[in-house]
């Protein structure tokens, strides 16, 4: 079997059961062979890829990082501007709250107890999604939109700090039935003042135009 068939058939068995998530399934009271049906594929078949439903479980959260990181890559890798970068961070944590927030919540309660230490793939990805940011912060460098004089790897941390900001805002909010009308000004003010303090950027895409 090549390797590209069986990520087809692991992709198609995390599929499966976040499909039985959304349908209302609690995944503590999943069963394998629910989820091979919702495959299309046979229980033995199933353990041929993994060995328990937590396994499978642990999949699906990696699995849905992934899909994150292909989200954020996709919705940067337009940016040109800083308007630009603060509006698509600010489309994707709106995106992500209201329509996949919950499902990974409750992904997250059938996991159990956190481990105190990442697992490696997790770190894996974290590095990807550093990636992502790094790539975003040189081309807007390069363009003037950032200061090229600032450290890149400031500006990384800046980013993902007002992006994590912005989520707990929203998310929270979302949760507690706040009024979430002033947060998306909230969290592009919190990106322009973290990026660009002293307005270096602005200035640099005025001369250009």
């Amino acid at each position: 079997m090549t390797p590209d068939i069986r990520r087809e058939r692991e992709v198609a068995i995390y599929r499966a059961a976040l499909g039985l998530i959304e349908q209302g399934v609690n995944p503590s009271d999943m069963k394998v062979q629910q989820i091979a049906c919702a495959a299309g594929i046979g229980k033995g078949t199933v353990y041929e890829y993994f060995s328990s439903k937590d396994e499978i479980l642990l999949g699906v959260a990696t699995y849905c990082f992934d899909c994150e990181i292909e989200r954020i890559d996709a919705a940067f890798s337009c940016c040109a501007t800083l308007s630009e970068l603060q509006q698509a961070v600010l489309d994707y944590l709106q995106d992500l709250v209201a329509n996949r927030m919950g499902i990974y919540h409750v992904i997250a309660g059938g996991l159990g107890i956190p481990r105190s230490e990442p697992p490696a793939d997790v770190r894996e990805r974290v590095t990807r999604l550093r990636a992502v940011t790094a790539k975003t912060v040189e081309r807007l460098q390069k363009t003037g939109a950032l200061d090229p004089a600032e450290s890149p790897d400031y500006f990384g941390l800046a980013l993902l700090s007002a992006a994590l900001g912005g989520f707990l805002c929203l998310s929270v909010g979302r949760c507690t039935g706040q009024d979430l009308t002033p947060v998306p000004g909230y969290i592009q003010t919190m990106i322009h003042r973290l990026l660009d303090p002293m307005g270096k950027g602005d200035a640099a895409a005025a001369e250009k135009q």
